[in-house]
């Protein structure tokens, strides 16, 4: 299984939110809007990268039945 640069990408942003959620539970890191906003484009990088294998399954499918 090769590991893309999207997926290197999603890892590090991840690991560093989880981070900063971490911090501002005990006392003091990002403001929380700039917090809810990171955890918002996570999500939607996330989205769009099992959106596309979603895609790519449904496509098998259909080729499948044929």
């Amino acid at each position: 299984m090769r590991i893309s640069w999207w997926d290197v990408f999603l890892m590090v942003a991840g690991i560093i939110i989880i981070y900063q959620l971490i911090k501002k539970i005990l006392g003091g890191s990002w403001g929380t809007e700039a917090l809810i906003i990171a955890l918002l484009f996570f999500n939607l990088g996330l989205t769009l990268k099992l959106n596309s294998k979603f895609d790519r399954h449904i496509m098998w499918h259909k080729f499948k039945v044929k």
